[in-house]
């Protein structure tokens, strides 16, 4: 439907029109990540999109595959603020920006990634690299794009509140098109003489943003201020035959897998944003069942809630339902880790959103009132205190083991032992005890 509607917006408007994205494009459907987003770059290609932003999911299968995608695209990746070290070039899979001839006016599109990359990512899909802020980059960038071109946009991955803080910090700027926080913005935002617009996520909405430019007094005259969210599956345009057989083709591929019985769920399981939730003490449990090394299952196993990405309704379970619950193709990572440096990791864990880590096999209690290292009031590892020098064995996700959504604790872990994908380990998993019924026991507890 997509591709409909982005050929019909070029009808409407005679071609003078720009399709751009915010990033984090392939990520998170089985389709896209078995083929490692050949097959959403494909349907990009056909749609005819002039430019996409790079996000902190675009580089989760790493720099090589990154640059496969750039160089299958036929439109460039934008990403002025990530660059090489060796270098201080910008990384060789992306371009700082574009410019576009939209009927007689000329549009310089300058893109940003996220700055945090690094700290949400495996380290080894970023080594190498530096994600520069985007307002320092954006301010170096827009006095040269002033003279080369009409009108300047940033494509921007750096969420709604950066993007409200770079329109404030860097003069010179007329749109911010956002990604990273998912933002449905439905009436266009303005923040001195810019523009801000974002277009939620998943590909539920395409945005619409109508421009009219004074090219004599350089200046934009007119622009849409409500109603830009065009639902995609609105059924009030036909799909696009190319992508549509497309989309044919790969789900075939893909279905007998996705339909794949795995067994039944008697509750409902949720997602959980933060703390305890039985879909999650179920990914936990499942991942210590299973050899942590040295023929041992583990004695904790941890698991962020951030990387719990959907529900499952009571009933039948497949593995397609599942993966999109686990849609990251993390594996199984087992460590030791001293109570000490398992301590820093939960305290860690509570100092943003109240309890994001997941557990199997311990219990913690916390305080977010208190300050930060004494948050952590109680742990228990089988039911007995946390001791500070001995050694546990930790069942983990090699996402984390990289130091992932900040906890690099993990990476100071020894003897580690890599094993099966997370999401094959809890449809055995499931398999084995369907029909399952997890609930919360009480292994979060805070306030």
């Amino acid at each position: 439907m997509r591709a409909g509607h982005i050929e019909a917006f070029r009808k409407e408007y005679g071609g003078k029109v720009l399709v751009l994205d915010g990033g984090d494009t392939w990520q998170g459907t089985f389709v896209s990540n078995k083929s490692r987003g050949a097959a959403v770059t494909e349907m990009m290609n056909i749609s005819g999109y002039d430019a996409q932003a790079l996000g902190n999911h675009d580089f989760d299968w790493g720099q090589e595959v990154l640059k496969e995608r750039a160089a299958q695209a036929k439109f460039p990746f934008l990403a002025a603020n990530v660059v090489e070290e060796s270098s201080g070039k910008v990384f060789s899979g992306a371009k700082p920006y574009v410019v576009k001839s939209v009927g007689s006016v000329k549009v310089a599109v300058l893109g940003l990634g996220y700055p945090g990359t690094p700290a949400i990512s495996k380290a080894a899909n970023v080594r190498g690299l530096r994600f520069l802020p985007g307002p320092e980059t954006a301010a170096q960038y827009i006095p040269a794009l002033r003279k080369e071109a009409d009108l300047v946009v940033v494509l921007s991955h750096l969420g709604l509140g950066d993007d409200e803080k770079l329109a404030a910090s860097v003069e010179g700027i007329d749109v911010i098109v956002g990604g990273h926080s998912h933002t449905e913005i439905r009436n266009t935002k303005r923040v001195g003489n810019t523009l801000i617009v974002q277009a939620g996520s998943k590909a539920k909405f395409l945005g619409r943003l109508e421009l009219v430019y004074d090219k004599e007094a350089r200046k934009i005259t007119r622009y849409t201020t409500s109603d830009e969210m065009l639902s995609v599956v609105s059924g009030k345009i036909a799909p696009d035959a190319q992508v549509a057989a497309l989309v044919t083709k790969y789900a075939k591929e893909a279905q007998a897998i996705m339909d794949r019985p795995l067994g039944e769920t008697l509750v409902d399981l949720e997602q959980g944003y933060a703390g305890e939730f039985p879909l999650g003490n179920l990914i936990v449990d499942a991942m210590r069942s299973v050899d942590a090394g040295y023929g041992k299952v583990a004695d904790i196993a941890m698991h962020n809630n951030a990387g719990v990405r959907s529900s499952i309704s009571k009933g039948p379970i497949t593995y397609g339902q599942l993966y999109k619950v686990l849609p990251f193709d993390n594996v199984l990572t087992a460590m030791d880790l001293t109570g000490a440096q398992i301590r820093i990791i939960l305290e860690k864990a509570v100092a943003g959103r109240p309890g994001n880590m997941l557990v199997s096999g311990m219990t913690y209690t916390f305080d977010q009132s208190q300050p930060e290292g004494a948050r952590i009031k109680v742990a228990l590892v089988g039911g007995k205190p946390l001791d500070p020098k001995r050694v546990y064995r930790v069942m983990t996700i090699d996402y984390l083991a990289g130091g992932g959504d900040g906890q690099v604790e993990f990476k100071n872990g020894s003897n580690l032992t890599y094993g099966d994908p997370t999401v094959d380990v809890v449809a055995e998993y499931i398999q084995r005890h369907s029909p399952v019924s997890p609930k919360v026991e009480g292994r979060i507890v805070g306030r």
